[in-house]
């Protein structure tokens, strides 16, 4: 067909089929999907489901040392004193996963040496396995990163000795993102929060590394699932159903949550400079003294309930199945988030995500015991999602994150309204 002086072919053929430039870029990009994204996130998933289960016996454990002591309500002090103690010795001194992954995006090598990295882990351990206020997401995302970078070691050695290898080469940067999203996706026992969390850097969400995510978090949640199940992180015995009321009311929630992250991200700040003064172990064992003092509340007006302890999944659980009173989830939120910052503040080392979960589901719960809109839990939820977004400047990953972890779309909505105001306050504020 002829336009003017040119000659324009039009075969359906051609748009059809890809060129053989477009096939070979296929070609390379499904190799390093099957051969080197599949088996990283299969083997993280298989390891995160290992250690996850390990620090399921070694907390029983615990506690059953510390109930026949009549120590229990010591554990979280002297799981931060042994934690300051063992960095202190091993070498490793203060430690900031979060830090860490921020400097693995320049040099990835520098920031997960194996030893280093070891000691790194058994600080994790001694936190959150004797009830430090932490949460075991932002180890698991750190971990699945270390991973993610020594298979990429792996991968350049064997390309350096066979020269077929090197088509499997990807930056390690990628490696160590898709290592963190296998990690997040067996964690939250959620594929695509854990993916887009990884792959998120200061609300951009990096178009390398997200189809490598998708696919090692995929990975990674089936061998997770397959050994651990298939329920979700916080299932709920009753749907929700979504109306205006709901909507009109998330507004305020996302101030109160909005304000609340702001205190609770001062709280940390103020505790850690003051902290920071004397030496790790000395500054462990003065946090541990303010957690013994935390601690005893929960010990002696809610027997059994975890209040401060870990990242606070069972004390979202509660609120979600009973009936509490404003005044004690407002009780809650307080202590967990003296908690929280006293364990970071102290040298401890963990995650604040399910931390920031359990205090906004405490401001919803006290929200919703006020207003009395008849779905027990829904208030808690979106607060929980909101006081998220907030603490970690994010937006759309914890929408996503509490549609996967209850199986609910109804909160969605409600979600995305509470989040943008809560990260609305949390900017102007900041």
């Amino acid at each position: 067909m002829k336009s003017g002086s040119r000659i324009v072919l039009s075969d359906p053929a051609a748009r059809l089929f890809p060129s053989r430039t477009r096939r070979f870029r296929l070609l390379a990009h499904t190799r390093r999907i099957v051969g080197v994204m599949l088996p990283l996130g299969l083997g993280i998933g298989l390891c995160v489901a290992l250690a996850l289960g390990g620090l399921e016996l070694f907390e029983p454990w615990v506690s059953r040392i510390g109930g026949r002591t009549h120590s229990l309500i010591l554990l979280p002090a002297l799981g931060l004193v042994l934690a300051t103690a063992w960095l202190q010795l091993s070498g490793a001194g203060e430690v900031s996963l979060f830090k860490d992954l921020d400097l693995a995006r320049k040099d990835p090598y520098q920031v997960f040496p194996f030893w280093a990295s070891l000691a790194k882990v058994v600080g994790c351990v001694l936190t959150i396995g004797f009830g430090g206020s932490a949460g075991v997401e932002g180890p698991g995302k750190w971990f699945g990163a270390a991973l993610g970078l020594q298979y990429h070691r792996i991968v350049r050695a064997g390309a350096q000795r066979y020269s077929p290898l090197r088509r499997l080469l990807i930056s390690p940067m990628v490696m160590v993102r898709s290592g963190a999203a296998a990690a997040l996706a067996a964690v939250f026992r959620a594929p695509l929060s854990g993916a887009l969390m990884a792959a998120e850097h200061d609300g951009r969400i990096s178009p390398e590394s997200l189809v490598p995510c998708l696919v090692s978090a995929a990975a990674g949640y089936i061998v997770f699932a397959a050994r651990m199940g298939h329920a979700p992180l916080l299932p709920l015995a009753r749907p929700y159903t979504l109306g205006g009321r709901e909507v009109a009311w998330s507004l305020l929630l996302g101030l109160c949550c909005g304000l609340g992250a702001s205190l609770f991200l001062w709280v940390r700040a103020r505790l850690g400079s003051w902290l920071r003064r004397y030496p790790l172990m000395v500054r462990g064992l003065i946090a541990g003294l303010g957690l013994l003092l935390l601690v005893l509340p929960g010990h002696f007006l809610w027997d059994g309930l975890p209040v401060i302890q870990g990242g606070g999944l069972e004390l979202v659980r509660h609120l979600l199945e009973e009936q509490t009173l404003p005044r004690y989830a407002l009780l809650f939120f307080a202590l967990k988030l003296f908690a929280t910052g006293l364990t970071f503040a102290g040298g401890g080392i963990g995650g604040i995500w399910l931390p920031s979960v359990t205090m906004g589901a405490a401001i919803g719960t006290a929200l919703d015991g006020v207003l009395g809109l008849g779905q027990p839990g829904y208030m808690a939820l979106v607060g929980a999602s909101a006081f998220a977004g907030a603490t970690h400047n994010t937006l759309l990953v914890p929408c996503v994150f509490l549609a996967e972890t209850t199986a609910q779309a109804a909160l969605v909505v409600p979600a995305l309204v509470g989040t943008a105001v809560a990260y609305l306050v949390i900017q102007e504020r900041s």
